[in-house]
């Protein structure tokens, strides 16, 4: 109701609403009585508006939601930089100096994510995520505990008590979310930490975590404090601080460092970034490509529900030419239209919206595992917001030429009872321009389906340097409380190796501390006897990997010259022996053979952000492996070496069995075997080494198969859309072709007289695809693997698939055509 004081004395803003409301109610009943080309209107439409809410509620969740901490966009992520301009972690004596040299953070702490066992009482050992943090962590964040307290500024300190900070998640599926959690005890790595505060569900970054427990970097002489690159740092910088500034003044103090430690820090730098744009920004080109995509397929379907409109238009001139000569003027006819285009809109939002409310929660649930924030991801208030406004514009926009169509009527045709020529080829002329544009974007999306599709048949058939067909993995952590000294890692792993070889069905039981695609890596420093010592500056760096000497053939990886260590080699003492991968040979000897050659390694660090020590070991060279695919299957080769696993064993294990026995059955016996050797050491990862490949490329799998699915909605609605204009144009042209029947006019002949049409509408929106892909291909560069974007092969398959559709769509027609009656023909018109 309209209040009274805000109608004027001629009652307009009354009768306004008045005709508005009749507007709405004549335009629900014409679309009810046309049920056919209301149910095909709203679904298309809903297909559009449901595509794209649902993938800009990803782009939303991943890219565009401000990070759930105070002040966001103060907070900055600080790694080190080295002469090839990659990040990698801090050392904790020069994070140390960053915190205390620079001017432009209000705080800052260092963080580092790992995994620990947590042995419960009442169910199984399980593997949590860990933080190892400053004590200042969660104020740096600026979030406060949902119960109890965070870590003190004396907590993480030599002697202090164990305490540790819980998440929200933990919290409530072990101590089902009772205040009565905090001052528990629990287990970590065999050690007692006492519950102090449960943290907020928002803390997932900069790294998701169950756990945390504080360390306080404290000054140290040791040189290895400055050598162990085994933190990243998350920082607040103060108000009125730009990153610009910030970087500066981290560029400054790293520049002093390298004068002051040449040896070690000569060839580091710093990097500042916003903590958002690190978490998500390398993915911000490929999910904008994807909403583009999709926008595409919102083009092509609104495109197709106004070759409906003006169908519908056409099919009721001979109303509007009656409200015209009654006096109706053409904004009224146009408003009256529009409204009904309009209400289409908005039926067909309605319904996207809760496709997409049902899609959403899938493509949270199935998605990669490595896609940041995608819990973040859902159908919320902004996202409702826009979806709703794309459908109110895309219902006017849409409707308003169709609608300024109908409502300049020819009278004078409609009174004699023809169809305006002239009328009928601008209408004609006008829907063959709304599908050559849907075939141009079919093309474009086509295109870069077809790409990634090829991309991705491309990376999984990488051989990635090792057989993985039956083979099972997994991964044990001996915690040092229990297992601290060397020989007691030795007799836990050595034993349930025995154990696993004794298995009915395995082949080979091999161990080693980081398998292929997992995320255990050593980088460290080292040395060729006769050659000169490392310089700072020109550092020969390598991976280094404890193996047994059974590792490689329950791998499956094959050598590629002089010999693998044997188990007599496998020990501390004696000579010690060393295999490297083809890939340090290429690089470090490329013109020598680097077969008896004598290597040092030296400092290194591990990328799991535990410390490594130095490792001070020396070995001569035996052998080389041809080269495995250890960080993906798409990344770049890294110089390897391979040591006797009991010469350098580790707490973190990858355990891998080759068996002819079936994969669940073996893993049940490997649950046994585990809890046989020590029931509080959970199995961790358990997986065979093919579904470990799998998920190594979850996230181009993803990518793809969301842009096939628009490409394949897009190949349907250009198909039915040129079905659509070529039915149409039989239908107008009916007498017509009665009379070239009637006239000699042969089947084929008027076959090919339609399949011309429909054919040369195709060739030209094809062409325009082409053109546009072209250009647009470039924005999906970087999730290409072996197919150039302008790969000649998909172009050509893509434009002859869509000419192949686009024939097939127009045959239907054409074929009707061919049978029209002539004398029925003429008779009805």
């Amino acid at each position: 109701d309209i209040p009274p004081a805000t109608l004027r004395p001629d009652g307009c803003v009354s009768r306004t609403m008045d005709t508005l409301l009749q507007d709405v109610r004549y335009a629900v009943r014409k679309l009810v009585r046309t049920p056919a080309f209301t149910a095909i209107a709203i679904a298309t439409l809903a297909l559009g508006v449901g595509a794209t809410t649902a993938v800009y509620s990803i782009v939303d969740g991943v890219l565009l939601k401000p990070l759930p901490f105070k002040d966001p966009g103060q907070l900055v992520r600080i790694e080190s930089t080295g002469r090839d301009g990659k990040p990698f972690p801090l050392s904790p004596a020069d994070l140390l100096d960053y915190s205390q040299q620079t001017t432009s953070f209000a705080g800052m702490a260092q963080f580092a994510v790992g995994s620990t066992n947590f042995a419960a009482n009442d169910g199984e050992p399980t593997r949590l995520d860990r933080g190892n943090v400053g004590p200042s962590f969660f104020d740096v964040l600026g979030v406060a505990p949902v119960r109890g307290r965070f870590f003190a500024p004396n907590e993480g300190t030599p002697g202090a008590s164990g305490v540790v900070v819980i998440s929200d998640r933990l919290w409530r599926t072990r101590f089902g979310g009772s205040a009565s959690a905090i001052g528990q005890s629990i287990s970590l790595d065999e050690r007692s930490y006492t519950v102090i505060g449960v943290a907020p569900s928002t803390v997932d970054y900069p790294q998701p975590a169950d756990v945390w427990t504080p360390h306080a970097i404290l000054p140290s002489s040791d040189p290895g404090a400055r050598g162990w690159h085994s933190f990243f740092a998350v920082a607040r910088m103060k108000p009125g601080v730009t990153v610009a500034r910030a970087r500066a003044d981290m560029a400054a103090v790293a520049q002093r460092l390298g004068k002051s430690y040449p040896e070690m820090d000569a060839e580091f730098g710093a990097t500042v970034e916003p903590l958002q744009e690190q978490l998500v920004g390398n993915l911000r080109n490929t999910l904008f490509a994807i909403l583009g995509a999709v926008g595409f397929v919102l083009l092509i379907a609104c495109t197709n529900v106004a070759n409906l409109l003006l169908v519908r238009a056409s099919a009721r001139s001979s109303e509007m030419a009656v409200r015209t000569a009654l006096g109706a003027g053409m904004g009224r006819i146009v408003r009256q239209l529009v409204t009904e285009s309009l209400i289409l809109a908005a039926a067909g939002a309605a319904i996207g919206i809760a496709l997409a409310s049902w899609i959403v929660p899938a493509i949270a649930a199935l998605g990669p595992r490595l896609l940041p924030r995608l819990q973040d991801v859902a159908v919320d208030g902004r996202v409702l917001t826009v979806s709703v406004t794309v459908a109110i514009v895309t219902g006017f926009v849409f409707g308003l030429v169709p609608a300024v169509y109908a409502a300049r009527p020819d009278i004078a045709a409609v009174l004699r009872g023809t169809t305006g020529g002239a009328r009928r080829g601008a209408t004609h002329s006008l829907r063959g321009a709304l599908v050559i544009a849907e075939m141009a974007l079919a093309v474009v999306l086509l295109v870069g389906a077809g790409l990634l599709i090829k991309s991705f048949i491309a990376l999984v058939h990488v051989y990635p340097g090792f057989r993985a067909e039956n083979v099972v993995t997994f991964d044990v952590s001996l915690p040092p409380a229990k297992y601290g000294t060397d020989r007691a890692k030795l007799a836990a792993v050595n034993g349930l190796v025995d154990r696993l070889e004794a298995l009915p069905g395995a082949e080979q039981v091999g161990v080693t501390q980081g398998r292929p695609l997992g995320r255990m890596t050593m980088i460290t420093i080292f040395d060729v006897a006769g050659q000169p010592p490392n310089d700072p500056m020109h550092r020969t760096i390598t991976e280094v990997h404890a193996a047994s000497p059974s590792f490689f053939q329950a791998m499956g990886m094959t050598l590629a010259k002089g010999r693998l260590f044997t188990a007599a080699e496998n020990r501390r003492d004696g000579h010690q022996v060393l295999v490297i991968n083809e890939e340090l040979a290429r690089r470090y000897f490329p013109s020598q053979n680097p077969i008896g050659k004598e290597i040092t390694l030296g400092m290194g660090y591990n990328e799991q952000l535990s410390p490594s020590d130095t490792l001070g070991l020396h070995g001569e060279i035996v052998g080389i492996v041809h080269d495995v695919k250890q960080r993906g299957l798409s990344a770049d080769l890294f110089p390897m070496v391979y040591v006797p696993y009991n010469v350098l064993p580790g707490a973190y294990n990858s355990i891998v069995v080759r068996t002819r026995a079936v994969a669940s059955t073996v893993e049940a016996a490997i649950r046994n075997q585990v809890r046989a050797v020590d029931p509080r050491l959970p199995v961790v990862g358990l997986a065979t080494m093919s579904e470990v490949v799998s998920e190594s490329v979850a996230q181009p799998r993803f990518y793809m198969e969301l842009l096939a699915a628009f490409a394949a909605i897009a190949l349907v609605l250009a198909a039915i859309g040129i079905y659509g204009l070529i039915s149409f144009a039989v239908a107008q042209r009916s007498r017509e072709i009665g009379i070239r029947i009637a006239l000699g006019a042969t089947r084929r002949r008027v076959l090919g007289l339609v399949l011309r049409e429909g054919l040369a509408l195709t060739l030209v929106g094809v062409a325009l695809g082409l053109v546009a892909a072209f250009g647009l291909t470039r924005l999906i560069s970087t999730l290409l693997f072996g197919v150039a974007p302008l790969d000649a092969a998909t172009f050509a398959a893509v434009a002859a698939t869509l000419i192949a559709v686009a024939l097939l769509a127009s045959w239907l027609p054409a074929r009707r055509a061919a049978a029209v009656d002539p004398l029925i023909a003429m008779r009805a018109e």
